[in-house]
């Protein structure tokens, strides 16, 4: 074997042993200063009397979005978004799953043309960081340093708006949700899909994917004391892409699961927006035009449930 073989072979084999060592020295997510509480499992007819009871006991009905997970169709939460604008609609509350607790905690915390601003720059780039472990692909600290920039609050209790980020309690097999504590890292527990990202250690116990029991978080809005509830589901009116590969497979069972465990939930909201993805990728962000497309179809949902929903308001055109 000549020298230049021989290093070549030698560059392959510390090459292979350093990537093992990174496999086995990867990033551990622990956020134990997040507030979580369980989220209460309400059936349609309970959540109708909550609400009637509630509202009657108000001058004004408290309005709260449910932003669904979906992850790139999450554009088209900006839709709904500038169709509520336009009417000078804003919500009192707003929850959020996985791409939709990113929609959420921007709405709380930045004016609409700021949100608009904010989700055409950004880049998947931006909050991809690549972890080489058996414990997820990604890290998702980029998510959280992502979040925590566009936002400028400490804490989701700050936020102008009240706030409830979902994730799902693997240990305990429940949904929960957070009210308190760092946004980034509450966001980023919330989009941790499983098997993709690293999961969240959370005093002793792994949180992932809010999507997992919570799809669209209308439970959660109701717990945090709205009279109206708006579902935005952008995820099962289509599913992703169904391929003979192992992620297409992993998408395609994940859509199933989630859509079919969570139907009573989204249906229990008083408005629910479906709007199907011009693009049926769930990781294509695309460009601008792309962009635009996704959010002119959220636009369109939100702008045929107006009138449905200001009637819930008391309001006339």
């Amino acid at each position: 074997m000549n020298n230049t073989v021989f290093l070549a072979k030698y560059r392959q084999f510390v090459t292979l042993l350093f990537l093992l060592f990174l496999y086995g020295c990867s990033t551990t997510n622990e956020y134990n200063d997040l507030t979580a509480v369980d989220i209460a499992m309400v059936t349609n007819a309970e959540a109708a009397q909550d609400g009637q009871s509630s509202a009657g006991e108000k001058n004004k009905p408290k309005l709260a979005i449910a932003f669904g997970g979906g992850a790139s169709r999450g554009m088209m939460h900006l839709g709904v978004m500038k169709a509520l604008e336009e009417e000078g609609i804003k919500a009192d509350i707003v929850t959020g799953t996985s791409v939709g607790s990113i929609a959420a905690a921007l709405y709380s915390s930045n004016e609409y043309l700021d949100v608009q601003r904010k989700l055409f720059e950004f880049s998947e780039h931006e909050v991809v960081d690549i972890n080489l472990s058996r414990k997820g692909l990604i890290k998702g600290k980029a998510l959280a340093k992502w979040v925590n920039k566009h936002t400028g609050y400490d804490d989701i209790s700050d936020l102008p708006i009240t706030t409830g980020i979902i994730a799902t309690n693997l240990t305990q097999q429940k949904a929960v949700m957070f009210t308190e504590g760092d946004i980034g890292q509450a966001v980023q527990t919330s989009s941790s899909v499983p098997g993709v990202f690293v999961p969240i250690y959370h005093n002793t116990d792994i949180l992932v994917d809010g999507g997992v029991l919570s799809l669209v978080p209308v439970y959660a809005a109701r717990q945090l004391g709205a009279d109206i509830v708006i579902g935005v589901d952008v995820f099962c009116s289509l599913p992703p892409p169904l391929k003979y590969t192992a992620v297409d497979t992993m998408a395609n069972t994940f859509w199933i699961q989630s859509c079919i465990a969570t139907k009573e939930e989204i249906d229990s909201a008083e408005i629910v927006l479906a709007p199907v993805s011009p693009d049926p990728s769930l990781v294509n962000f695309g460009g601008s035009l792309e962009r635009t497309a996704a959010m002119e179809v959220g636009y369109q949902a939100m702008r045929e449930a107006l009138p449905e929903l200001k009637a819930m308001l008391g309001r006339s055109f």
